[in-house]
């Protein structure tokens, strides 16, 4: 026998008239009448708004420009406001840290950024969800700086490097002008020195790998072998989280640093530079700095002459900038950071009489 076809269930298509429609426009009008001048009461008492007209409002009435201006905190600032670039291996972490908890200190104020940095990295929520979560955490005056911004999250189509890594000359045009309106600050650090804070530093936070010689602490010829690989092709600059990047780049473009702070005396430096800004809440101390570890004996007076040549052909603009900006001409002199623990050799005075000098 054959079997019966059953067609599906179709409604019929509703024309509504004229007056049908005037009398729905005016039941809507009056609903959100009710939504703005009453209040309706939820489970526990607490007095709510009626939502739905006002949620479809409301979610209606923004556009991508404007929801892209919020993810990255962009409401209209003072010219005389400082935004942070964030270069990479220049205490960066630590800046952004202070910034958005300022007047917090201790063991505090690590767990409220060890908090803020899950939220940050939960790539679960939105960049609005995670944004309005850090906006309820933000210390008082802080700000939501540079890796502190999930919207700058976003990997560089040009260096494979998240936003927050990548000069901006490379950022798109729409992030970079909506996120740097203000004064552009970041830390200038001596280009030897700096080096050594990489090897000494072998995070896995940024893909870093020097092999064999950071365990036996190889320092110099594991930055000639950088700077060889740099010169010769086989090594991106922007590897490695653009670590080996000249700092120079940051300085490029209509969006660049214009106010290089002197890395050589952090954090002394840079909490004049805030406090002269009027944020003098934000205000380092030794506790809150976030630096290298391992290899505590070695320092850019072990490098020899020759990576020491190799290192000012990589990044000769990085001199230029420390001699223009801070009068630190001599491109021979060795330095380590006599304000961060850790940062120079226990016997600094006798690594000094021993170091390399290649004038």
């Amino acid at each position: 026998s054959s079997q019966e076809t059953i067609e599906p269930f179709r409604m019929k298509p509703f024309h509504p008239s004229i007056p049908c429609i005037r009398w729905l426009c005016w039941l809507c009008l009056l609903h959100a009448w009710g939504a703005l001048s009453s209040k309706t009461l939820d489970e526990e008492g607490s007095a709510v708004a009626e939502p739905l007209f006002l949620q479809v409002a409301l979610e209606t009435a923004g556009n991508d420009a404007k929801r892209d201006r919020e993810q990255l905190n962009m409401t209209k600032k003072d010219p005389e406001e400082l935004v942070f670039m964030h270069i990479p291996f220049n205490f960066g972490h630590t800046i952004e840290k202070v910034a958005f908890l300022p007047q917090s200190e201790g063991a505090l104020q690590n767990l409220q950024y060890a908090e803020a940095m899950a939220i940050v990295e939960n790539n679960m929520l939105t960049v609005d969800e995670r944004l309005a979560m850090l906006q309820s955490k933000l210390g008082p005056g802080g700000r939501i700086w540079g890796r502190m911004n999930p919207a700058l999250h976003q990997i560089s189509n040009v260096t494979g490097c998240p936003l927050y890594f990548t000069p901006s000359k490379y950022w798109p045009q729409d992030v970079a002008e909506g996120y740097f309106q203000g004064q552009v600050f970041g830390m200038l650090r001596d280009p030897y020195e700096r080096l050594v804070a990489e090897f000494r530093g072998n995070m896995d936070a940024y893909d870093s790998d020097w092999g064999w010689r950071r365990l036996i602490c190889d320092v110099d010829s594991a930055i000639k072998k950088r700077m060889e690989d740099i010169i010769s092709g086989a090594l991106d600059p922007c590897a490695e989280q653009c670590t080996f990047v000249p700092q120079a780049e940051f300085f490029d473009g209509p969006h660049g640093i214009t106010h290089p702070v002197d890395n050589r005396y952090f954090a002394l430096s840079a909490n004049e530079f805030l406090k002269d800004h009027g944020l003098a809440s934000m205000h380092i101390t030794g506790s809150d700095i976030l630096h290298v570890e391992g290899c505590n004996h070695v320092w850019a007076g072990d490098l020899s002459c020759e990576t020491k040549a190799l290192v000012r052909q990589v990044y000769a603009r990085d001199f230029e900038l420390l001699c223009s900006h801070f009068g630190h001409c001599n491109v021979h002199e060795n330095v380590c950071l006599e304000l961060v623990p850790d940062m120079c050799p226990g016997n600094l005075a006798a690594k000094q009489l021993q170091g390399t000098y290649c004038a």
